[in-house]
């Protein structure tokens, strides 16, 4: 039996042998799974399956794993999001990702009484290897180390051991990466990371399509008498084998009694070759719209909404996906929850009491009197080019495309940096970044001050100054240097474990806001390396 197939006894739907498959591979077939109606009609088939999921665990905490999971997942029914990448669970390359830590998910799913993951793969396997491995690793990553911390869970409760599914694990691997626990859990514990305290294991239970789902039912029953807290990971795609299940389906919604599409397994990955600009929020406010509409029409229609909600705002502040439950929840769930307006909602999230907040704001956001008076100094990154003066030379213009924009002077609360997060914004980070530096410090030597750093997505160019920040300005101790000599003596011993240690307390507090590894690089280089140090920065 192939290790990618559901076990025995699980119910497989697979399209029965046709002379049509002698055509499955062809260019047509092709071509029309990449097909954006067929995409988003296999989605909302597959969302039936998840929304089946949750009438069967409705108290648990339901949450998408990004990015693919969010395709699938009704935002009126989703609490959280997570961040778990398959990268991490690829075999030989198991990890227990630090800078992906998903901590802040813990105590909501401790909270709710257990937790539903939501991703999806595309044929060939039946679970994403996020689904399969990584999760695993990260349950018992964090069983064993709040074991070896506080004394709890104790080791022989079940669901403490790792947990893999064993029809598609094979024995040999799943050894493997329990061999490698024991440092995984060490990493945990050595980081700045707070290991949270677990009084019962979290325990992987893995759902397909093809699951009986009336086998689940003894598991959640177990939970409720004290004996683990379930992680239940569901993969929300029917399992298709090498493109042989692909083939003509009849859908049934509302607006067409059937409605003919090829079936796309893990149709919601990679949207950024078939969207078209939609994202998951677009999705399921039009879905009505959407599944309604011809397949000669669908790609204007997607354009349409697109283009409209571009109008709107719906596409700024990093608004992709926004898991509306989370207002109705357990407190701590809307700070991964509403982003559309980052000010109302709460979504700037200070990097413990350093006072240093990040946010997402839009590039051409215009701070309100109240954003002002909330913050003693904010640093907005923009990628909308500053007006230059009409008799301003070449050297000022030069300046000004990469420095402050004219407005902002010494005494202003907001800062504006005119910097893209692309290979441009990369190479302006050492001249723009240590005056930014040097300016939040002065601001924080004030008692009681805080600074909000943000920039369109609050990650790569917000994130990687607050790590900067926070590696130029504070101790290991999260002590504000307030003192020159003391702050020169500092600077000059910054080592990368401490930059690391600095990004820990960024995603531990906004795990949304972990800037990319070529973000880190270019951070590394500013505060360590003498060659891109500029030579006033001491």
């Amino acid at each position: 039996m192939s290790l990618t197939k559901p076990p025995e006894g699980l119910s497989y739907s697979a399209t029965p042998n046709t002379p049509r498959q002698d055509w499955n591979h062809s260019d047509r077939i092709k071509r029309e799974s990449r097909h954006i109606y067929n995409k988003l009609h296999s989605i909302s088939h597959d969302s039936a399956f998840i929304r089946r999921i949750h009438a069967l665990f409705p108290t648990l905490l339901l949450t998408v794993n990004l990015r693919c999971g969010a395709w699938y997942t009704d935002p009126t029914i989703t609490s959280a999001v997570s961040y778990f990448k398959s990268t991490d669970g690829h075999t030989h390359q198991w990890s227990f990702s630090l800078k992906r830590s998903n901590l802040h998910l813990v105590p909501l799913i401790v909270g709710a009484g257990g937790a539903v993951v939501v991703d999806s793969t595309r044929r060939g396997k039946s679970m994403p290897d996020a689904l399969s491995k990584t999760i695993p690793v990260w349950c018992a990553v964090l069983n064993r180390a709040s074991s070896r911390k506080y004394g709890c869970p104790e080791a022989d409760r079940e669901g403490f051991a790792l947990k893999t599914p064993r029809w598609m694990i094979p024995p040999t691997e799943h050894d493997q990466i329990d061999a490698k626990m024991e440092g995984f859990v060490k990493s945990l514990l050595d980081s700045d990371l707070q290991v949270p305290k677990l009084e019962k294991p979290l325990k992987p239970v893995f759902i397909t399509p093809q699951t009986n789902l009336d086998s689940i039912e003894a598991d959640s029953v177990r939970s409720s008498q004290g004996s683990f807290t379930p992680v239940v990971l569901v993969s929300a795609s029917r399992f298709v084998s090498d493109s042989a299940g692909l083939g003509d389906n009849d859908f049934t919604n509302a607006h067409r009694p059937k409605a003919n599409f090829i079936y796309v397994q893990g149709a919601g990955d990679d949207h950024e070759n078939w969207a078209r600009g939609l994202t998951p929020d677009m999705f399921w406010k039009h879905h009505n719209e959407l599944l309604a509409c011809d397949k000669e029409q669908i790609e204007a229609l997607v354009d349409s909404i697109v283009a409209k909600e571009a109008l709107s705002g719906g596409g700024k502040n990093g608004h992709w996906f926004t898991p509306l439950a989370a207002s109705h929840s357990a407190d701590g769930l809307a700070e991964v929850g509403d982003a559309r307006s980052a000010s109302a909602s709460g979504a700037d999230t200070e990097v413990g009491s350093s006072g240093v907040l990040i946010g997402s704001r839009a590039a051409d956001h215009v701070f309100s009197i109240p954003e002002k008076e909330q913050y003693d100094l904010i640093i907005h990154f923009t990628s909308i080019s500053p007006p230059s003066p009409a008799a301003s030379t070449d050297l000022t213009e030069s300046l000004s495309s990469l420095n402050l924009s004219s407005d902002c002077k010494p005494s202003s609360k907001v800062l504006t940096l005119h910097m893209s997060p692309n290979k441009k914004g990369l190479s302006a980070i050492r001249t723009v970044f240590p005056s930014a530096i040097e300016r939040a410090h002065k601001t924080l030597t004030t008692a009681g001050s805080k600074i909000l750093i943000c920039c369109q997505e609050g990650k790569d160019l917000s994130g990687s100054l607050v790590v900067a920040v926070l590696a130029s300005c504070f101790t290991d101790q999260r002590q504000l240097i307030v003192d020159e000599p003391s702050l020169a003596n500092h600077k000059a011993q910054i080592s990368k474990d401490a930059t690391t240690r600095r990004l820990q307390w960024l995603v531990s507090a906004n795990p949304r806001a972990a800037p990319s590894r070529a973000f880190l690089l270019r951070i590394n280089e500013l505060l360590i390396s003498p060659r891109h140090r500029p030579s006033n920065y001491t």
